[in-house]
Order: C-alpha cells, then structure tokens, then sequence
C-alpha cells in the first residue's frame, strides 16, 4: 500500500544564500503553520497551421517559484527571512542581538551576500518521506503580521528564482512564542522618535502589512529559471478596531491627521531593553484610510474599525522592525 502523508509529516528549512541563487541545505528547521509554495510557469503552446484545430508542441518556457509561508513568530527564526526582504539592516548587542529593519528604496535582489545586507535564502520543504523541494533565491515580497487569539502570527509572500532538488534531515528546537500577555500596543503623534508614552487599551487586534510589490524578472540566457526579483513600490498599513468612545479619532480620520503607532511584545522583560527575546513594529507616520463607526446589536460594545496608511516622513523611518533574538547572523 502506498504511504501517504499528512501535514504533521512535513518540514520546511532555510539556509541564507553565499551566491543568489544557488542552493544551500538549511541551517535551521523552522516550524510553520502552512505553506503554499508554487513552480509558476507559462508553457510555450505552438499554434501551427497544420491543418487541424489543436495545439501541435509544446515548450518549457520561463518560470519562478511563489507562494506563502505561514508560522507563529519565534525570534529564533524571524531574523533569517527578515533578512530576505528589502530592508536596510543593523544589528547590535552582543547576545542576545537587536536586529533592526528599515525601509530602503533598493530595486532588485542582487548577488550582494554578506554583512547586514539584503540576502535571499534557499528553502527547503519536506512534503512526504524522501520527497524534498529545494527553492532557490528566495526574498520576501511581503509580510503581515497580525495578533490571533493572543499570539502574535506572521505571513510571508515569498518569491524564488529556482527550482531543483533540497537535502538535509530535520531536527528542532523547544518553542518559544509570544503569547496574549505578551503584547503592548501605543499611539503618539507622528514624529521621527515619538515619545509612546502610554499604553493604549482600545485596540481589540492588530494587524501591520507591507508589501514591496516584488515580481520575478526572466531575462534571455540559457536557462529558464528567473534572474533576479524587482521590487516596486512599498505599501504599508495598519489596521484593527477599536472601543468607540467618542468622536475625536473620527474628526482625526476626516481632517487627515498623521499619528504614529508602536507595538511590541516581550518576553523576560517589562522594556524592549530588558526583555531577553522581544518584536516591535512601529510606524511613524500614518493616516486614517478608513474609519467606519455603525451601531451593532443591542447588548453589543459600540466598535470602530480603522485601515491606516502608512506615509514617508523626513529625516527618519517610515516604519520600522526590530527583532531581539538569540540568533547570530553574520
């Protein structure tokens, strides 16, 4: 009888790439949720007048991999597809390290493979006994990350350059997630360094999305993998519902009035500083997109749901994620 296999028997590794492109067994094992990952390719159907009315061949044509992976966040794996995406990075501290990612305006993944640069990584997926999917050139197009029943989740839109056979044999480590009395959430006005003095208590969810708008670019040359990832334009926003207390956030939304917004969730600490493992996402400059308040059922809390749109702001970030992790990357 065949073997056939459920989702518990799967396994998805990354290992950052020394050259774009080329495949590298994982270093680490992640734990996902789900994934979706995809070999996209438009064949090349020839349409000859043979007289007949069907296609007559058929050629392989140029193809790029895509697809989402879906996990909770732990920081001993977030940096390494933080590092996938088109962000400036720093890193300090000694152990454990801050890892902080900025917007920058680079177009395209490139063959720049060390420091606290942009990389692109090799995924590898497990999806029944002895059958792995290795994909190449991988960078992140896309995340969200949004709060679910207290934990804190992030998605990631991937896009490859590469297909070919993955290697290596799983094996993990104890999780560590941030949890419902993990997170904290704040609104200042916006400002290059907003002060985020006080907690708010009116967010009920959270979710930040950014979306670099990346296609996968074929050029002519002799193979039909892709040859590199563009980047567009960056879209970011924000979006959740609050407790509706009166109407000064909807007279904000009506007169476009910019605020900032932080969230951070901490785990072995009160502060960011203390903390020994810890996220924060902050976005300096936004504005209400939507704010729609309607009246619900009659024993239900008055709620108002509210998109921002994240904006450029002069002489500092846009928006900003720092990742606190035990995790060395050089």
């Amino acid at each position: 009888m065949s073997t056939y296999a459920i989702g518990a028997t799967g396994a998805v590794g990354i290992a950052l790439e020394s050259t774009m492109g080329t495949y590298v067994a994982p270093t680490v094992w992640v734990p996902i949720l789900e994934e979706s990952f995809v070999y996209t390719e438009d064949k090349y159907y020839s349409q000859q007048l043979r007289q007949q009315a069907t296609d007559s061949d058929v050629k392989p044509s140029y193809y790029h991999i895509e697809g989402d992976i879906r996990m909770e966040v732990d920081v001993n794996f977030l940096p390494y597809f933080l590092m996938c995406s088109r962000h400036a990075i720093t890193k300090t501290g000694a152990g454990p390290y801050v890892y902080k990612y900025t917007p920058t305006a680079v177009g395209g993944t490139s063959t720049a493979a060390s420091g606290m640069v942009q990389r692109t990584a090799s995924i590898t997926i497990l999806r029944n006994t002895g059958s792995l999917f290795g994909y190449t050139g991988c960078t992140m197009g896309g995340y969200e990350f949004t709060i679910e029943n207290g934990v804190l989740i992030v998605n990631f839109t991937a896009l490859g350059l590469g297909e070919e056979n993955g290697s290596g044999t799983p094996s993990w480590i104890a999780p560590s997630l941030f949890g419902a009395d993990a997170h904290t959430i704040y609104v200042d006005a916006a400002g290059t360094a907003p002060t985020f003095a006080t907690p708010s208590n009116d967010f009920n969810g959270y979710t930040f999305r950014a979306n670099h708008n990346a296609e996968a670019q074929n050029r002519i040359r002799p193979q039909r993998s892709a040859s590199y990832v563009k980047f567009g334009k960056t879209d970011f926003e924000l979006e959740s519902e609050l407790d509706f207390i009166n109407k000064t956030e909807y007279d904000n939304f009506k007169a476009a009035t910019v605020k900032a917004f932080k969230m951070e969730s901490l785990i072995g600490g009160a502060t960011f500083a203390l903390a020994t493992q810890a996220v924060r996402l902050q976005q300096n400059r936004v504005a209400y997109d939507a704010y729609d308040v309607a009246l619900p059922g009659i024993g239900d809390i008055v709620m108002a749901g509210f998109t921002g749109h994240g904006l450029n702001i002069v002489g500092g970030d846009a928006y900003s994620i720092e990742v606190k992790s035990p995790v060395n990357i050089a």
